[in-house]
């Protein structure tokens, strides 16, 4: 398939033995192609465990594909046109295409180091935005993608999940899932509206969880857990 100039050209022979490959390559760069599709989805799927927002461009700074997390943001602080993300902020899409611009024009070495920006959005919380170039074995794991635009919310902080509360303090399936709720900020009448349980079985699962953790109020209860979210 490759042949330099000392080479000579390909001769007839050669070139009949290529065209009798091409079928076979053909398929093989297809099925190569539905791999690449299938693989990828989860792979930026396990970045969502992590609570951000993942998005991996091209070496054009391309939008090539995003996990629920960014996706989730389209449409409230971000957008996409022509095929690359900006933020719907001016100044903050200023900022965000003068740091995927110089990441597109840097040596495609791994060595460009990005200072991350922050987005502002209306009426909502601002996004810490961080561009990471692929190395050569995350680039592997990313299946040829060569940045990753990662997005962070910085106000909102995220609760631990059911099975992380119930795995750390013994706590039953219920208990956990109204600790996980308490936890994000419910008061026990909204948790327990929002589990659809009873009020007074919501209480007396919170005194389970109390004394399985403890504590003896629920400020206390909340001040403990949090320190269980994710990073």
């Amino acid at each position: 398939m490759y042949r330099d100039a000392r080479s000579g050209p390909f001769d007839p022979s050669a070139a009949d033995h290529f065209l009798r490959a091409a079928p076979d390559l053909s398929r093989v760069i297809s099925l190569a192609e539905k791999i690449w599709e299938i693989s990828l989805d989860p792979t930026l799927a396990v970045l969502d465990q992590f609570n951000f927002g993942a998005a991996l461009l091209d070496c054009h700074g391309r939008l090539t594909r995003c996990n629920e997390h960014a996706d989730a943001l389209l449409g409230s602080g971000l957008v996409v046109r022509h095929g690359h993300i900006h933020a719907a902020d001016r100044e903050s899409d200023s900022r965000l295409q003068r740091m995927i611009s110089a990441a597109v024009s840097s040596p495609v070495d791994g060595s460009f180091l990005a200072s991350p920006e922050v987005i502002t959005r209306d009426a909502s919380f601002w996004l810490l935005a961080e561009l990471v170039p692929m190395t050569a074995f995350v680039r592997d794991l990313f299946n040829g993608g060569d940045f990753l635009l990662c997005f962070t919310d910085l106000v909102r902080e995220h609760a631990p999940s059911a099975r992380l509360l119930g795995q750390a303090f013994q706590l039953t399936a219920a208990e956990a899932r109204l600790a996980c709720s308490l936890t994000a900020g419910d008061g026990i009448d909204a948790a327990s509206a929002r589990l659809a349980i009873g009020r007074e079985t919501a209480r007396t699962q919170l005194r389970a969880i109390l004394a399985k953790t403890g504590t003896h109020r629920q400020a206390e209860l909340t001040a403990l857990l949090s320190r269980l979210r994710a990073p």
